[in-house]
């Protein structure tokens, strides 16, 4: 650009704006301003924060005067290059505001518009805090299984560039020594590493080994921490005094400014995705930043997502496995017992006489057992034996839970609550709880084995803390029965269960979902997978109203490849991921009227659409959502499917455009859904 001539900066501003606005960069700030510098930015009557995200000479269109940047923050660059480029593109996959994607990975108080007056600076990125290199301790010795699957990881790591691994390991055959080899080989290179897990429960004991092997190398990043420590942690990496990050899902924007290594446990679990605003699934947000940054990239799990396996069999991913336990410890065998269905006034346990009998063989041998039932609370619901009427939410389309702690009936999806009535609301007559959760499992246990010491981890018991203390009190032995829902279910090591009994193998199986027998036969794996881990081996006992449904007796058999070929099978023929690719569009409003009206628009815009043969897809709706009322709003959803991702977002930012007539409702785009509900 010649002297003299306006310079033009495109900003992704800290708003819910739909793309980026162009500014006027005055002389006197040119120098400095780079790439992911943050700025200051006239938006209407106030100041916001933003990021540069490309500077130009080009003139404004014909009546628009940009208003000039206001002032330069920080010494360079807030993000390290890759990631700000990363988050740029999330922005436009998940059609999300780039602003809004960018304060999703902003740490604590870095949104908010500083006092001090604008200021020039020459551009120091954080790579220039002269940090030494953590020496990481002594590597324990792999098996000679885990060393041929590291091969390749660690040569792609020393050989640099994007490289996608899909580790397909059972549980039990050690991957978290694999991730621990390739981070210090990322480290020997000079490079960083992040490791997500699915649950905030899981990174203490993930905290522990990697604290053990890089004793100053690591910081923890996710929502749990108060916000003083997350921001230490974030300004750790950012300068590099930190080379290693550990976290849930928002760990993959830690600003780690050279990463070697990208690490995805549990890579199939649902809890990567995000499902409202900015509805990004982490595991696929760390192929595109590996793919940015050139590093590695190693997806881990006992029961691949088909997505990933998909990838792996089309050679976008490498895949290196894991097939055996460590010291050919074997797989624990898995029993299927039939329930029968309860008869009306008659009373039953939820421990049947084989798990119970099992129960009691393994607390006499002084082993561990683990229950898993994936419902909390005491029972599902609280029915009128004389009307039948249930006890519902106010603001959602749900029944209300039992809770015996505290007395009360509770929504967990909005959180209203009330007392437990004495009678029926409609007709006062008498009521019956129906259905079971880990509370009246936990009681069960209490009364069957008096004495017996009992630990129940759910989202119930509290805080991510109180939950950890629980599990960590199991690792010690100080409690002979842990009783959970899926938090049990994920990465524990716990040598000494050699019992795990599965309550209710049903729930799920038959929900409105394309993905609900996925999901079955992994949760189901994997909690089975927590037996057996230790010398004395293991077994597991499954009780299920459908001893003969295919997932199930595929999960029992730990045959993960006649699971794949079934449902890939199913799903090919109808046209669900992984054989297409979806985005949900939902829409809710406080009242009914409005949420239809603007589903209906959204249809009528996408009928009209396809029908234009400008794009290829398939629209399936509108249609009221399964959750039809959530936290007092009514749903409606729409599923745009195509073969491809470029089709996909062609038909989405067409509508995308319409739903900018929308009023009185809220739209949001979900590419690659997880959540069907």
């Amino acid at each position: 650009m010649s002297p003299g001539s306006s310079t033009f900066a495109d900003v992704a501003v800290l708003a819910p704006v739909g793309g980026l606005l162009v500014y006027e960069l005055p002389e006197e700030l040119r120098e400095g301003s780079e790439i992911g510098r943050r700025v200051v930015v006239p938006l209407g009557r106030r100041r916001a924060i933003g990021f540069l995200a490309r500077i130009h000479g080009e003139r404004p269109p014909p009546g628009v005067t940009p208003k000039p940047v206001g002032a330069l923050l920080d010494e360079g660059p807030f993000f390290p290059g890759a990631l700000f480029r990363t988050l740029l593109w999330a922005s436009q996959y998940y059609l999300y505001p780039p602003g809004e994607v960018l304060r999703a990975a902003l740490p604590p108080g870095a949104s908010a518009v500083p006092r001090a007056k604008k200021r020039k600076a020459r551009a120091r990125g954080p790579e220039a805090a002269g940090e030494p290199l953590v020496v990481p301790a002594p590597t324990r010795e792999l098996t000679v299984e885990q060393r041929e699957a590291a091969r390749p990881i660690l040569a792609a790591i020393d050989r640099g560039g994007f490289a996608p691994f899909l580790l397909h390991g059972v549980t039990g055959s050690g991957k978290t020594e694999l991730y621990l080899a390739a981070i210090e080989r990322a480290l020997e290179r000079g490079r960083g590493a992040a490791v997500l897990v699915p649950e905030i429960a899981l990174t203490n004991q993930l905290v522990a080994r990697f604290q053990e092997r890089f004793p100053s190398a690591l910081a923890v990043i996710h929502s749990g921490l108060g916000r003083a420590d997350r921001g230490r942690a974030w300004e750790r990496l950012r300068s590099g005094r930190a080379r290693v990050a550990v976290g849930v899902r928002s760990a993959v924007f830690a600003p780690i400014p050279e990463l070697g290594l990208l690490a995805v446990d549990e890579e199939h679990d649902p809890s990567f995705k995000q499902d409202d605003r900015f509805c990004y699934n982490a595991r696929d947000l760390a192929v595109a930043r590996a793919k940015e940054e050139g590093c590695a990239v190693v997806l881990g799990s006992a029961t691949p997502s088909l997505e990933s396996h998909a990838n792996a069999e089309s050679g976008r991913y490498a895949r290196v496995t894991l097939p055996n336990r460590i010291d050919g410890r074997r797989l624990p065998p898995v029993e299927l017992v039939g329930l029968r269905p309860p008869m009306a006034g008659v009373a039953t346990g939820l421990l049947q006489e084989r798990l119970r009998e099992a129960l009691s063989e393994t607390l006499e041998r002084g082993e561990q057992a683990i229950l898993f039932l994936n419902r909390r609370g005491h029972a599902g619901s609280l029915c009128c034996q004389s009307c039948g009427f249930v006890e519902e939410c106010r603001n959602c389309s749900v029944s209300l839970t039992v809770h015996r702690t505290g007395r009360r009936l509770s929504c967990h999806y909005c959180g209203f609550w009330k007392p437990v009535p004495e009678f029926c609301s409609l007709c006062r007559g008498p009521l019956s709880e129906l259905g079971a959760g880990t509370e009246r499992v936990e009681e069960e246990v209490g009364r069957l084995f008096p004495g017996v010491r009992v630990g129940r981890a759910d989202s119930d018991v509290g805080s991510a803390a109180k939950i950890s203390a629980t599990l960590a009190a199991f690792a010690r032995r100080e409690l002979d029965v842990l009783v959970g829902t899926q938090l049990v279910a994920k990465g524990h090591d716990f040598p000494n269960v050699t019992l795990v009994g599965v309550v209710l193998a049903d729930l799920g199986l038959h929900l409105p979902d394309f993905r609900a027998a996925e999901r079955t036969f992994q949760i189901l794996v994997q909690v089975a997978g927590r037996a057996g881990r230790g010398s004395a081996g293991g077994r597991v006992i499954v009780q299920t109203y459908h001893p003969d449904h295919p997932t199930l007796l595929q999960a029992s058999n730990h045959d993960y490849a006649a699971f794949v070929a079934s449902e890939r099978s199913r799903r090919r023929a109808l046209g669900w991921p992984p054989d297409g690719r979806l985005c949900a569009v939902r829409v809710d409003a406080s009242q009914p009227a409005a949420a239809e009206r603007a589903a209906r628009l959204l249809g009528s815009a996408a009928e009209r659409l396809l029908r234009s043969g400008r794009v290829r897809g398939a629209l399936l709706g509108p249609a009221l959502a399964p959750l039809e009322r959530l936290r007092g709003k009514t749903r409606w959803q729409l599923l745009l499917r195509a073969a491809g991702p470029g089709e996909l977002r062609k038909l989405a930012l067409e509508l995308q455009r319409a739903a900018l007539d929308v009023h009185g409702a809220r739209v949001v785009f979900d590419v690659d859904p997880l959540a069907m509900l």
